[in-house]
């Protein structure tokens, strides 16, 4: 992962986003969303910030977003935001969904095991072997073996986060990734 100066404040991070003027850190791109968010003008001399933590996505049952569509606008939305993240170490894990009999029983023969969280980033970061993130709706809940997957993570030197929207999984991320190295 390449380190870029922020151009607003000349600070050095991973955790950026490329502007037509520039890369822009993270701290920066916040500030000014929220200047423009409070004000509903924009900023004089600011750049157009991109929308990433604003996405429109179709709801589950009940009025809610489902598991599916958050982790779908996480994974549209993270590079925005970690533009030099490398892309195949940070990956799905397709445990779940419908399946018929026959292709339930060929991916158990081939390894697939209940429990395993939704999304694994595999950057070692302050003393963590890798993130594992599991996606969960606002009245979403571990199942039992979700819960036995995350002991085993966590005793084996993993940072393990439930998440419940697209701006949580990208803090958690960016904390990850960023605090950790504090």
């Amino acid at each position: 992962m390449k380190i870029k100066k922020c151009y607003n404040c000349k600070k050095e991070t991973m955790s950026v986003i490329f502007t037509g003027n520039g890369f822009l850190c993270y701290q920066c791109y916040m500030a000014k969303k929220k200047a423009t968010d409070s004000t509903k003008k924009n900023i004089k001399n600011s750049l157009p910030l991109p929308s990433p933590l604003r996405g429109k996505y179709p709801k589950g049952d009940g009025g809610k977003y489902s598991e599916a569509h958050i982790q779908s606008e996480f994974f549209r939305q993270i590079k925005l935001f970690f533009p030099n993240l490398p892309d195949k170490l940070l990956f799905h894990v397709p445990n779940g969904g419908s399946r018929n009999k026959l292709e339930a029983i060929n991916l158990k023969r081939q390894g697939t095991i209940p429990g395993v969280a939704d999304v694994i980033l595999l950057i070692p970061k302050g003393g963590f072997a890798s993130l594992c993130m599991e996606f969960k709706t606002d009245s979403g809940r571990q199942t039992a073996e979700q819960k036995k997957f995350q002991k085993q993570a966590e005793k084996a030197g993993n940072k393990y986060v439930i998440v419940r929207s697209v701006k949580e999984a990208i803090e958690n991320v960016r904390e990850y990734l960023i605090v950790s190295e504090k």
